[in-house]
């Protein structure tokens, strides 16, 4: 039974400022996917439902039993006959949000190109048609993020709608921001629907 799940005995536990918001969370092979564990259970705590989608390349540094253990849900690893980003964003009750955290260079280079050829990028491109808020997070060696080709990238999805959380310039890598900033931009966004 879902609602006995360990992770829903923590929803809502710090505020309801997320209460009843359908958050679903790329998640992409930078090594950062490590985090997506702990940025999970903050979304839950603030009261979100978190529904996550990773990337093949993703289940190589977190395993999906990870991250279902944190979400309390199915983990979306591959397309099936449930046409599962028709359920999120085609359908009245859509997702309040696609987080895509961490997010590569390559699958903005996807999304920007219209290419779905992953879970995450035939999530994002029909987020996109569907109008529902896009929160980028990038996150990859520095050299890859100050490419201009990615930069570029970057620009056409911001004109696209999507909102891109910079990351933290250290150690010769773009880093994901802190949980924290994460959280707080996922509120504003949804807030605003």
């Amino acid at each position: 039974m879902q609602s006995q799940h360990p992770a829903f005995l923590i929803k809502g536990k710090k505020s309801k400022s997320l209460l009843g918001k359908k958050i679903v969370l790329g998640i992409t092979g930078s090594l950062a996917a490590v985090k997506t564990v702990e940025m999970a259970r903050e979304l839950i705590r603030e009261g979100a439902d978190v529904y996550p989608v990773m990337t093949k390349a993703a289940t190589r540094i977190i395993h999906p039993s990870s991250v279902h253990l944190a979400c309390g849900r199915e983990v979306i690893t591959k397309l099936t006959g449930k046409v599962e980003y028709i359920q999120f964003f085609g359908g009245k009750d859509k997702a309040d949000l696609f987080l895509i955290a961490p997010c590569t260079a390559n699958t903005v280079g996807k999304i920007a190109s219209g290419i779905g050829d992953t879970t995450v990028t035939i999530f994002a491109m029909m987020a996109f048609s569907s109008k529902c808020p896009v929160l980028i997070v990038p996150a990859m060696h520095q050299g890859l993020y100050e490419n201009p080709i990615f930069q570029e990238n970057l620009k056409k999805l911001e004109k696209l709608g999507a909102v891109i959380l910079q990351p933290k310039i250290e150690e010769g890598k773009a880093k994901i921001p802190d949980i924290k900033e994460i959280v707080q931009t996922v509120k504003k966004l949804v807030s605003k629907n």
